[in-house]
């Protein structure tokens, strides 16, 4: 991509219109000393030449005004397209992951109600999950409710042990999942924040 100027470019530039400035002001307001003849005439060549000098100069700061105007705009739509594409990513991801979570919620209520199932096994972290972990420090807010889910989430599958959920974790199992489930929310609303606007 295309760099643009640096401050010193455009401390050359701003010393040669100065100085194209002071030289026209000199010009135009000087006075000269009688003379006994009659002034000659302008030289209009030299007065067009002073002009279109100062012209160019102008001109030249206007074009690398607006280099530097478009160049931002559009790293400026280049990360906001990164951004909502960062964002669709874990919206998707957070999505099915509450499934997952929902689905051993359930299944730790059930066993509390006394109808015990067979095994619960703990659960890894899916990949997309994973991967969206990587990007939560460029979502703010959101990233900050993401990573608390999947922190949850992980401390609840600390809590089986062999296979199985103890009485004794029941609790504490299903604490963490409601936790997980309800920043889950939390973290979609905001994931889902700037998706929204045009």
């Amino acid at each position: 991509m295309k760099q643009g100027r640096t401050d010193r470019d455009w401390a050359v530039v701003a010393v040669m219109a100065f100085a194209a400035g002071a030289l026209l002001a000199w010009a135009l307001l000087s006075k000269h000393p009688p003379q006994p003849r009659p002034p000659i005439s302008i030289d209009w060549p030299a007065w067009v030449q002073a002009v279109g000098s100062v012209g160019a100069i102008l001109a030249a700061i206007g074009i690398a005004a607006h280099e530097r105007s478009v160049a931002r705009a559009e790293e400026a739509k280049k990360g906001d397209l990164e951004m909502k594409s960062r964002h669709t990513r874990a919206n998707r991801a957070l999505e099915r992951f509450q499934k997952v979570i929902a689905d051993q919620l359930e299944f730790a209520r059930t066993q509390q109600m006394g109808n015990v199932l067979p095994e619960i096994h703990p659960l890894p972290l899916p990949d997309e999950i994973k991967d969206v972990e990587r990007d939560c420090f460029l979502m703010g807010e959101a990233g900050g409710d993401f990573l608390t889910v999947t922190n949850s989430f992980l401390e609840a599958q600390s809590l089986i042990r062999g296979d199985m959920l103890l009485k004794k974790n029941e609790r504490s199992f299903i604490e963490h999942l409601e936790n997980a489930q309800h920043m889950s929310n939390q973290a979609l609303k905001k994931i889902r924040a700037p998706l929204w606007k045009k």
